[in-house]
Order: C-alpha cells, then structure tokens, then sequence
C-alpha cells in the first residue's frame, strides 16, 4: 500500500517536473524571439509589416464577405431565406426575358404553399446585393420631401427579417388583408420628420406618389450594406394597384424562408409544376417579350433559386442578369482570391526566411556541434516566427478596422451598390467584431507564415554541420 502510495506521489512530481521543464522552455523559447527582435530589426520589421498588410488585407474582404453572407440584423434567417427575383422566360432562339411578379401571382403561387414557412413580395433587393430604383421615392410631410427607401410587402416580412422596433409594432395579416393604410418607418426616418425622441407612431406619414399611412410601428434602422431588408417606409403591398403586361407580371420580387433542404427540393419541384400549368392555361404571360413570331418561350420560376449564401455568390458573379455561373466558376473565382491574400504574401515570406536561415547556417552548426538537437532548433525558428506572426496579426487587425470604418466609402463600395451608400454607410459592431472572423484568418495567416518558417529551417538544417560552417566561409 505504501509503495503505491509512493508511485503515485512520484508520478505527480515527474509530472510537475515535465510541466515546469515545459513552461521553461516556452520562456526561453520567447525571450529569445523578443531578443531575435532587437538585434535584426530590419528583417523583424519586414516579416511584421508583410503578415500585417496580409492580415489586414484578408480581413477586409472577410469582413465584406461577412456582411454578404452571415446572419447579422435585421437578416438573421439568412440560411433559410430564399429569393425569386421575377419570372424568367427562356425561348428556344437563345432569348431570354424577366419581368416581376404581381399580386395575384404571389397570392396564387407563393403565398399558400405547404413547403414555405414565411413569404413575402418585395420592392427591395432579393439577394442581388443592389439597391433597386423603383424602391427609391420621397416622403411628403409638411410640404416637405424626404429622399427615402420604401417597400411595399406583408406581414411575414417582419418574421422573415427580425427587425428590432423602437416603439409600436409591425402590421398584422389582418390590416394588409383589410387594405386599412398602415406603415412602418425607420428611426432615422421618423427623427428627421418628427424630431428627435418624438414618438411618431399614430402619426400620419405619405409619399410624394401614395396617400398618406398611419404609422403603427418604428424599427431601428439596418444598414445600406444590407439591401434586402433596408427601408426607411414600409407598407402593405396591396394598398398599390399595378399590372403588367398579364394578370401575373408585375413589380415585385418574393423573399421566403424555407425549414430545411428537403422543403427547398420540394419547393422548386412545386414551383417548376405551377410554371408548366400556368403556361398552358394562360400562354398570353410569354406573348409580350418579342421573341418573334412562331417562337417557343418556357416560363421558368426557379431560375438562380437556392439559400441567401450560393444565391448571393452567383449574384455576384454573373455575367449579365441571366447568366447563373457554375459551382466551378466561383470556386476558381475565390480560390484566385484566396491565392493572391494568402499564398503570395506567405511565399514572399517564405523567400525573407530562406535568406535569413542561410544567414544563420554557421550559427546553427555551432549549436549542433555543442549538442543541439534538431527539433530543439526548429522549435526556436517557430517561436521566433509565432511570436512576429502574433504582433503583426495584430497590427493588421487593428489596421483592417481602421480602414473598413475610416474609408467605408471608398473601400465597401467596391464591393457593395456605390451609387445608393451614403457618405458614411452604417457598419455595425457585429460586422466588424466577430471573434470567428478573425480567428479563421489569424489561424490561415499563422498556417503560411509557419510553413514559410520550418520549410526553409527544416531544409536548412538537414544540412551537413561541415557544409553549414563552409556557406559562412
């Protein structure tokens, strides 16, 4: 029992003494990086500025990427939410033509069916990433104009964007069904009308071409940079009276949620069926694109359908409004994005390492004829870059932050609708702040600069000792 007892107490002090040997060596192994820092400053100064413009320059495009594609406010559903842009036309001449949807098409083809959760038209973007034109007019209020973003939708649209209201409430299924001339408007819209901390629900608000609503509830404002749920004016889609060329083309697009894949699947099978018979019974819907005469059209509703994320990359990158790129497409079109962040800057690195490690052979070849092993020194050029990697992570961090708010305009418009940004578009603290966002591209920049690192010390040290001491000479 004894000498049990004695086993395990010197197992516990082995133990301890690994673990202090172990935390002495990650001392040692810091102190000689940060005194690596002070006696080459110009080659510590290089590898820290090259990981923190790299770093700075992948967490710009995360961070718009981010914006595009996360789930932030007031579009927390984005993984569920599914857009129909219009109703396309392809005709067997190779033309193609879209229009919008009407009422009585969103009624009759979104709004009952079992396999959507919520749905909802939309004069707004629906996951093209741009701002429309025709959700853009003029608030009327005191003989005066307001340039603002109006949106003429449901109620499911508040369940399908998880607005956050200052004050009132969204209208109910009952008043769009009842026509009763309700709305909804923004913070910034309702102080610019009424004044600051004025309650403006129960006020009265009109546009420069639509009677005046009663405003039933205020949301606090999103971003330009989210056009599929910005708007200042919000009010029943049925209050306005529109029609193109068929009871079923008009001016809206539809936004959905769906539970899952399987109710996605199940959706475009239904709609593609409803495309089929709504063809037969009415052909007059095609009759209007100017194909030519004797041409065959086919109506197609699922055209560029899939989730908020692969709708908003093909978006992005199609060649024209009808053109859906291929899954291949925008592989080679981020992967050559990743390529010129991430591989270039690391293979710079990699080529400053190389000539720094030829530098220090002799050096590493007086330390192995003293006894040095080789993992002991590799263990020390991964240090030294770990800790060089980790500043100038930081210094790119902070670097990113300040360009993305300082320059918003200049640099988010690039990448977002520039001609409807204000001069200072709303970026939010959870766009920029997201710990996962960083992480991943810490985590990738680390990766390259330490295999930029230990391939040239491995190479390095796999050399002969005499060899080594010869290259000083």
């Amino acid at each position: 029992m004894n000498s049990e007892r004695m086993n395990s107490n010197k197992s516990v002090l082995v133990g301890f003494a690994d673990g202090e040997r172990m935390n002495s060596k990650v001392i040692m192994y810091f102190r000689q990086a940060l005194a690596l820092l002070r006696e080459e400053r110009l080659f510590s100064g290089i590898y820290i500025v090259g990981t923190a413009l790299a770093i700075a320059f992948t967490m710009v495009m995360a961070v718009v990427y981010y914006i595009k594609l996360a789930p932030i406010y007031p579009e927390r559903n984005r993984a569920r939410t599914v857009y129909f842009e219009g109703i396309y036309i392809e005709a067997e001449n190779g033309g193609m033509g879209k229009t919008g949807f009407s009422p009585k098409a969103f009624e009759e083809w979104f709004a009952a069916s079992p396999n959507i959760e919520y749905c909802a038209p939309t004069l707004l973007a629906a996951g093209t990433g741009k701002s429309e034109s025709r959700s853009h007019e003029y608030a009327k209020f005191d003989n005066e104009y307001f340039d603002v973003v109006r949106n003429w939708t449901n109620a499911d649209f508040f369940k399908i964007y998880e607005y956050d209201f200052v004050s009132g409430r969204p209208f109910t299924k009952q008043e769009v069904d009842g026509h009763e001339s309700v709305c909804v408007i923004s913070d910034a819209l309702a102080e610019r009308l009424f004044g600051k901390g004025v309650d403006a629900v129960g006020q009265m608000v009109g546009l420069e071409n639509f009677n005046e609503a009663r405003v039933v509830g205020v949301v606090r404002s999103g971003s330009q940079l989210t056009p599929d749920s910005y708007a200042d004016f919000i009010v029943p889609y049925n209050l306005v009276d529109f029609c193109g060329g068929s009871p079923y083309q008009g001016i809206f697009s539809i936004v959905a949620t769906v539970k899952d894949n399987e109710h996605l699947q199940a959706l475009k099978t239904e709609l593609d069926g409803v495309a089929a018979r709504i063809q037969q019974t009415n052909p007059d819907i095609c009759s209007n694109f100017g194909f030519g005469e004797g041409v065959k059209m086919k109506m197609v509703l699922t055209r560029n359908m899939a989730t908020h994320p692969m709708h908003v990359l093909r978006a992005e990158n199609r060649d024209g409004e009808f053109e859906v790129p291929s899954g291949w497409q925008l592989f080679r079109h981020y992967a050559g994005i990743l390529f010129v962040l991430l591989f270039v800057p690391a293979l710079n690195l990699c080529g400053i390492v190389a000539g720094r490690m030829e530098r220090r052979s002799a050096e590493m070849a007086v330390r192995k004829t003293f006894g040095a092993r080789r993992s002991t020194l590799l263990h020390q050029v991964v240090w030294e870059n770990l800790v060089m990697t980790t500043i100038g992570g930081i210094i790119g961090l902070v670097l990113a932050w300040l360009a993305i708010y300082g320059f918003r305009r200049e640099i988010l418009g690039m990448f977002f609708d520039n001609s409807t940004l204000s001069s200072a578009p709303l970026v939010s603290g959870e766009m920029l702040f997201a710990p996962a966002l960083f992480l991943g591209a810490f985590a990738a920049i680390l990766l390259l600069n330490l295999l930029a690192a230990v391939v040239p010390a491995w190479w390095c040290l796999r050399k002969p000792i005499v060899q080594s001491m010869m290259e000083k000479q």
